[in-house]
């Protein structure tokens, strides 16, 4: 378990936010102004959990907080998934940080004695968001729109979220999601890169700029099935080094991502420019690939969550009475 004190300021937490994904669990101490009191975290995801064993988690990684503070816990992510704690419904799109609010989900959890005894808690959960139909199949998050909600307004008209199953978002001018679609890039760049004959004609990546950029230029202008292949003729005909074929493979997907988020576009809202949120290894490439579209893309760090369930928990009346106010240095 990680824990980093944020701010030495003596203000009274408001809140308990926690993002609790399938990998990770992070919890986050939140002032009623929203800065940032405390923060932990550990390797306590839900896929890693077997049933039962979610209040020992929660209460392994904050428990102190929950007895000293009495403040309200609000999560976020697979929590509330079907392998989670409790399966909390989905929102359709169009969802807006009130529609999110309303469709909080809770369930009691609390100490037991390996974790010290005592009252157990409310912890209330964000619903995920849902778009499609039966006819045309759908698209659904967890996790993602909270981190939405904690965003600007002017920075979530296009947005996309790289990561193991990325997120392309389509936002209206007040914030509220429009429509998302869902790419499984990182999944597909995993999968190829430990399994199969693509892996075996890798070596240890040693990063290439160029072989990425050639990946996302191809991808642009072909079609992908035909150019995985040529992932493996590349190592063949010595094209690549075969220490350069991830970072080829890599500009391939992530060039075809974006050509069908394009494609994908509401008509006549094409994205004059587009935020790109999460770790700064990943967000480059996107911003780079972008480019080779002829796009421009900015980068956002990705660690607006507990921005988005301060917004929530204050939606909801969970902390009563308080109004946004503008965030001290040491805010989120």
């Amino acid at each position: 378990m990680t824990s980093t004190a944020v701010s030495n300021e003596p203000e009274r937490p408001a809140l308990i936010g926690i993002d609790w994904g399938s990998s990770n669990l992070r919890a986050a101490l939140l002032g009623a102004s929203g800065a940032l009191l405390d923060r932990r975290e550990r390797p306590a995801g839900v896929f890693a959990l077997a049933d039962g064993e979610h209040a020992s988690a929660l209460y392994e990684l904050c428990g102190d907080w929950i007895a000293q503070h009495r403040a309200p816990l609000l999560a976020c992510g697979m929590i509330g998934s079907r392998q989670g704690l409790v399966e909390v419904p989905y929102v359709a799109c169009p969802a807006a940080v009130s529609d999110l609010a309303r469709g909080l989900g809770s369930a009691s959890i609390g100490p037991d004695a390996t974790t010290g005894g005592g009252q157990p808690s409310t912890l209330y959960i964000v619903p995920g968001v849902k778009t499609g139909s039966a006819a045309r199949g759908w698209d659904v998050m967890r996790g993602e729109e909270t981190q939405l909600m904690g965003l600007d307004a002017i920075d979530r008209a296009w947005l996309v979220l790289p990561g193991t199953h990325s997120k392309w978002m389509h936002c209206s001018p007040d914030g509220k999601l429009e429509s998302f679609q869902t790419y499984m890039t990182g999944e597909l760049f995993d999968l190829l890169t430990r399994h199969g004959s693509l892996a075996r004609v890798m070596a240890a990546p040693r990063w290439s700029a160029d072989a990425f950029a050639h990946g996302v230029t191809e991808a642009r202008d072909e079609a992908l099935e035909n150019l995985l292949f040529h992932v493996r003729t590349a190592g063949l005909m010595e094209r690549f080094q075969p220490s350069e074929l991830s970072d080829y493979l890599s500009g391939l997907l992530i060039g075809s991502e974006i050509k069908a988020g394009i494609q994908r576009c509401p008509p006549r809202a094409a994205p004059a420019s587009i935020s790109v949120v999460g770790s700064a290894a990943l967000t480059q490439r996107y911003v780079t690939a972008f480019a080779a579209f002829g796009l421009a893309a900015h980068e956002i760090p990705g660690d607006a969550v507990f921005r988005g369930l301060l917004a929530i928990a204050r939606q909801a009346g969970l902390i009563d009475g308080v109004a946004a106010t503008t965030p001290a240095t040491t805010s989120l």
